[in-house]
């Protein structure tokens, strides 16, 4: 994986940020956002995106277009890496460099991303013993992202770090089914 174009350009761009801002988060934090805001706007925007990722269409074009929306709406960090993945002809791998970046961002600060699903929406305690707890488990600070899903009837399935602790009422009522079926069979 160290040398896919997605891991060489994110972290060439994260290094050039660490040499210029060593210590701070903040500098990472605010261009993380930006990244996170472009790779919504190629999302979210299918001609934008079908223009920057055409090969037919030429380099010089696609600096105008960039320039026209990004240049002075991001920072020079973020506009001119977007400019050199245009002359790389790279900007089409935009989104898996972002997760990329992000990855490196969460490892350097250790940050963990946390996933947690439930039937209704958490309240702010709930959601602070959550965070607080899941920040025991990892030894990281906690980055929240919450969803909602009827289906799971009560209770919180919780996702991190290629882990689930699923303590919903859909997954007990399952489980339960299995178990009262391999008793009676």
């Amino acid at each position: 994986m160290k040398n896919t174009i997605e891991n060489i350009y994110s972290s060439a761009f994260f290094e050039v940020l660490e040499d210029e801002h060593e210590a701070g988060s903040s500098r990472f934090e605010s261009v993380l956002l930006e990244l996170e805001a472009v790779n919504d706007a190629l999302s979210v925007a299918p001609e934008l995106a079908k223009f920057c990722f055409v090969p037919g269409i030429k380099t010089e074009e696609k600096l105008k277009v960039l320039k026209n929306i990004f240049e002075g709406r991001t920072s020079p960090y973020v506009y001119n890496f977007l400019c050199i993945l245009a002359e790389k002809r790279r900007l089409g791998h935009f989104g898996m460099i972002f997760r990329g970046f992000r990855a490196k961002y969460y490892e350097k600060f250790k940050i963990t991303p946390v996933t947690v699903t439930s039937a209704f929406t958490l309240t702010e305690e709930q959601k602070s013993k959550l965070i607080s707890k899941m920040e025991t488990i990892t030894g990281n600070k906690v980055e929240l992202v919450e969803k909602t899903d009827k289906n799971i009837i009560g209770g919180v399935v919780v996702d991190y770090g290629g882990s689930r602790i699923d303590g919903s009422v859909k997954h007990r009522l399952e489980s339960l089914k299995k178990e009262i079926a391999e008793t009676v069979l």
